[in-house]
């Protein structure tokens, strides 16, 4: 048996050792904060050590928004075609009230600010049927907008690739958020570009940040979820779930924000493996 092999034996039987916690014990939200970090997080900032993204570098982005008077910012997503709109399920679930979607949620299209775009209303929804919230897996959904989007250069449906990613692949994430702790929520899209980590690694990483964090974690499954890693200083944190982490060589979408760490300690960011969705999503795209 080979160092890393051998390793990862030690690390499974370490993780499976963990109590997992319950979602109230690990997830931190503020009202208009939906992402999943675990232990220890800074609810005020998200992507950490970001740099404003180019107008029209992503005009595939999408703003969660809600609010009858004062509106507010609950999730990033990705137009995928005029109709569809593709983010986490625990962004959707955020919406919800009562089993009611909020009357004044909107999707917000077309700008680098999150509510400088074109509003759209939602017909339907689809979580993925497997979704389960206590240890954050299957956490991808869809909106369905009332009516198309319009198109322009500034809007443009994200293509979405149903390749396996391996480690080693430069990425693209973009969200919106505050640049440091008690900052004012950033209104301008931010952007950080991050390498993906092979299965193998990120069990080890996921389970070293663990320790050195003393923090819980979801087991990690490599078939629908795919980790990135860039140094302390840099990374996502609250308020990216639901965005598209994309290949920086094509542009194409290879994951969705879900969940991950204390924010831009040097611990993985986690993303929803797009490709292992390829069935589903054919089925729920309009």
């Amino acid at each position: 048996m080979d160092y890393k092999a051998g390793l990862l034996v030690f690390i499974t039987l370490l993780i499976g050792s963990f109590a997992f916690p319950t979602l109230e014990e690990t997830a931190f939200y503020d009202e208009d904060d939906v992402s999943m970090f675990f232990d220890q997080t800074d609810v005020n900032a998200r992507i950490v050590g970001g740099t404003p993204a180019a107008i029209g570098g992503h005009p595939h982005m999408v703003a969660m928004t809600s609010g009858a008077v004062v509106r507010s910012f609950h999730c990033g997503a990705s137009l995928i075609s005029q109709r569809t709109v593709l983010t986490a399920a625990h962004c959707i679930d955020a919406v919800f009230r009562e089993g009611v979607i909020l009357s004044t949620f909107r999707l917000n299209i077309g700008s680098n600010l999150w509510n400088g775009g074109t509003d759209y209303e939602v017909a339907r929804n689809y979580t993925h049927p497997n979704w389960y919230r206590p240890t954050i897996k299957e956490d991808i959904g869809v909106l369905i907008t009332a009516t198309e989007v319009a198109l322009s250069s500034a809007v443009q449906p994200v293509p979405l690739t149903y390749d396996y990613i391996g480690g080693e692949v430069e990425a693209v994430i973009a969200g919106w958020g505050r640049v440091r702790a008690g900052g004012a929520i950033s209104r301008q899209l931010l952007e950080l570009r991050t390498k993906t980590l092979d299965g193998a690694d990120c069990m080890i990483h996921v389970a070293r940040a663990s320790i050195n964090l003393n923090s819980n974690a979801p087991h990690i499954d490599s078939r629908c979820e795919i980790c990135t890693l860039h140094s302390p200083g840099l990374g996502n944190c609250n308020g990216d779930s639901g965005s598209a982490l994309r290949r920086v060589t094509d542009g194409h979408q290879i994951g969705i924000v879900s969940w991950g760490f204390p924010c831009a300690l040097g611990a993985p960011d986690m993303f929803v493996r797009v490709s292992y969705y390829q069935d589903w999503l054919r089925s729920v795209i309009v």
